[in-house]
């Protein structure tokens, strides 16, 4: 008699169609896993900010024998403090509830850190139904709150519950080098018993190589580009002030410290708006370099995912941020970039380490490579 098929579900509040980043991260490892797995998702609404449109040339499509399980939204501001924090634990509440509905015993979870409060109360549940329990690590909370300048209530107290729940996962997937050391010590701080730790793994983001291609630089002026996420640990306003005067920086996205960047009114400063993942081929095109940036004190709490597709489209980097971080390594190993200002650019050589970028993502980043890397390790 045929053995069933293994059960796994995916636990996470932003899945296709929304169109976040991590949207499309999970909803591709939710395929990947299709082939090995009888998958489920728990997860969010469909559209995490009501206030963007669909893009109406998104090319993803879900494999038809997965079940999605989604809980209400809540409709909070998500741009403020109040409104991030009661959307947190409200969706939180709301995706557990349909983790005790539908996740059995010996089934496996893989979740990621989004919404963070819900990490406590899989912790729990875990003991409970006696699931194996995989953890994606996108956010390091509440370390990331101290980078961000939100002041936390009886931090060192909910550091202490968090480090404990991770200790209790079976493996934990971190996006760097610098991220696993981070885990290592947190859980080890966390565990209070002679048992076995959770394995940490590092599996990175991948470089979409098929649909971002190299194209020719723009012709005039070095450009600068910044896609992606303007929020507060991004430090992008530390970048302007150091602008130099022959070189333009254009910022494509949204996020709460858009405002306050455009009240600086730099001449040389463009803001662009919103765009779709579709776009992305033309945008990291508009470009000499791309700005990677992460805030001090971000060292192991985060990897930009951007990264991997800067270096899909044939463009060299400059990281801005912590040393010894995933992408101050990963820039300074294979040479594709600069950590740091450069006291000048030529464009030869912006020239030469872009081709450089693009092999090192279809050698080492390329989606069929960070797959199998989920598929051989869950």
């Amino acid at each position: 008699m045929e053995q069933p098929i293994q059960r796994l579900w995916i636990v996470t509040e932003l899945f296709p169609p929304d169109e976040t980043s991590t949207s499309y991260i999970l909803g591709e490892i939710a395929n990947a896993m299709a082939k090995k797995y009888c998958v489920g998702v728990i997860c969010g609404p469909e559209i995490y900010d009501k206030r963007k449109a669909l893009d109406i040339n998104n090319k993803f499509n879900l494999d038809e024998s997965i079940e999605v399980h989604r809980a209400k939204g809540a409709d909070l501001d998500k741009n403020t403090t109040k409104g991030k924090i009661l959307s947190f634990l409200l969706m939180s509440q709301r995706m557990i509830a349909l983790v005790k509905q539908y996740v059995g015993q010996g089934d496996k979870v893989l979740m990621v850190t989004n919404p963070a409060p819900l990490v406590l109360l899989m912790s729990r549940q875990k003991r409970r139904l006696k699931f194996e329990w995989h953890i994606l690590v996108h956010d390091v909370f509440p370390e990331n709150t101290i980078p961000a300048g939100l002041k936390m209530p009886m931090y060192n107290f909910i550091k202490r519950l968090f480090d404990k729940a991770y200790s209790k996962a079976d493996q934990l997937i971190a996006l760097g080098r610098d991220m696993h050391s981070v885990l290592k010590e947190k859980v080890e701080n966390g565990s209070k018993s002679k048992g076995p730790l959770p394995c940490i793994t590092i599996i990175e983001n991948w470089a979409d190589i098929d649909n971002i291609r190299p194209q020719p630089m723009p012709e005039g002026k070095i450009i600068l580009e910044y896609a992606g996420n303007i929020g507060r640990v991004q430090g992008l306003d530390k970048i302007i002030e150091r602008l130099p005067s022959d070189v333009e920086l254009h910022l494509y996205g949204t996020g709460s410290m858009e405002n306050n960047l455009k009240k600086l009114k730099h001449p040389h400063v463009f803001f662009h708006g919103p765009y779709f993942r579709s776009q992305q081929n033309k945008i990291l095109a508009a470009c000499h370099i791309a700005i990677v940036t992460l805030q001090d004190g971000m060292y192991g709490l985060g990897v930009p995912s951007k990264t991997y597709n800067i270096l899909a489209s044939g463009r060299p980097i400059m990281y801005i941020g912590p040393k010894n971080s995933e992408i101050d390594l990963l820039v300074r190993d294979e040479q594709i970039g600069y950590c740091g200002w450069p006291n000048r650019w030529y464009m030869d050589e912006l020239k030469s380490m872009g081709l450089k970028a693009r092999e090192v993502a279809e050698k080492k980043y390329s989606k069929t490579i960070i797959l199998n890397k989920f598929l051989e390790t869950i």
